[in-house]
């Protein structure tokens, strides 16, 4: 009789600790899932950056001359204005930094920041940023082709880390008219390395392990006029060289708006008359179709020779700019 007593009460006392255990364990592993998300999430941030430096010669390039740019002031020590080019793949194949440099070095300080796939509006939310964190270039010289100046696209996540400032970002989304999904990414990339270079880290993976990879992504991409209509070319010219006027009034500085050659008619004779009219200098160096195909890497952008031509024209227009 004792014997069954006793077990009846041991199996009484140790109930109470089973259904402690069984009430702790799921709140416990979640805990802990959580917890792996987030040291997960933490080493994604922090590594991601160090992968993509690793694995990018034009992410290096990019951070390099971004911090050039912050850099910058009006003037030199030795008193020559400084000159910030700007711009996308058109500026970096069709100038020449290094000639352009040396070209004016007695007059300049030229410097430069191309990001490639970039848009007006990646641009006129990345010089507000920049202008607002202190850069003070004497001028800057914005090379976008006349449909890139009317395009609404952007570098995605992208831009948003890197040039869009977080007080930007309710303008930022209603001048791309993205949709609300798009529109929080945009904002946590702001703040995130790993949204921010996750797509360009796919890339160079792709790059690393495809045969040509690099080779087959230029002649497939899209290099095409995203804007055609000239009513819409004319129409966002009216609106978007104002705006950089203002920027340019805003901070001090003076804003151009360099048009680079193209084999077709790009409205931009027109677009200069309406850059005059908003105090922005719009400078198109070759009018559409003088440089023939011979001159082009792909019909879009300069090959060696016309690189050189073009940017021989740029120095002689720095060096006289008319202003």
């Amino acid at each position: 009789m004792h014997l069954s007593t006793s077990n009846s009460e041991a199996v009484d006392l140790t109930q109470p600790e089973l259904e402690s255990v069984r009430d702790l364990s799921p709140r416990t592993g979640i805990l802990v899932l959580l917890a792996g998300l987030a040291l997960i999430m933490i080493g994604f941030e922090v590594i991601s950056p160090v992968v993509l430096q690793r694995l990018s010669r034009t992410e290096r390039r990019v951070e390099t001359e971004l911090r050039a740019a912050k850099q910058l002031q009006p003037l030199t020590p030795d008193g020559r204005p400084t000159v910030l080019l700007t711009g996308n793949s058109l500026l970096l194949e069709g100038v020449n930094l290094d000639s352009l440099h040396d070209s004016l070095a007695s007059q300049y300080e030229v410097s430069r920041l191309g990001i490639e796939q970039t848009h007006y509006l990646d641009w006129y939310f990345g010089l507000r940023r920049l202008l607002e964190e202190g850069s003070r270039p004497s001028v800057i010289v914005l090379t976008l082709a006349t449909d890139q100046l009317a395009s609404r696209f952007t570098l995605g996540e992208q831009f948003a880390h890197r040039q869009m400032s977080l007080h930007d970002w309710p303008l930022a989304i209603q001048e791309s008219h993205l949709d609300r999904t798009t529109a929080s990414t945009y904002f946590f990339a702001h703040w995130s390395n790993w949204l921010a270079d996750k797509g360009v880290i796919r890339q160079r993976v792709m790059i690393l392990l495809v045969p040509n990879f690099r080779l087959l992504a230029m002649r497939i991409a899209d290099h095409g006029a995203h804007v055609r209509d000239p009513k819409l070319l004319l129409s966002a010219a009216e609106q978007r060289l104002p705006e950089l006027g203002e920027l340019a009034r805003t901070y001090g500085v003076k804003i151009v708006l360099l048009i680079p050659p193209t084999l077709r008619e790009d409205r931009s004779r027109e677009i200069q008359a309406i850059g005059a009219l908003a105090g922005v200098p719009v400078w198109v160096l070759s009018p559409p179709g003088e440089l023939p195909r011979s001159l082009y890497m792909d019909g879009f952008h300069l090959n060696a020779q016309g690189n050189e031509i073009y940017t021989g024209r740029l120095a002689d227009q720095l060096r006289h700019p008319g202003w």
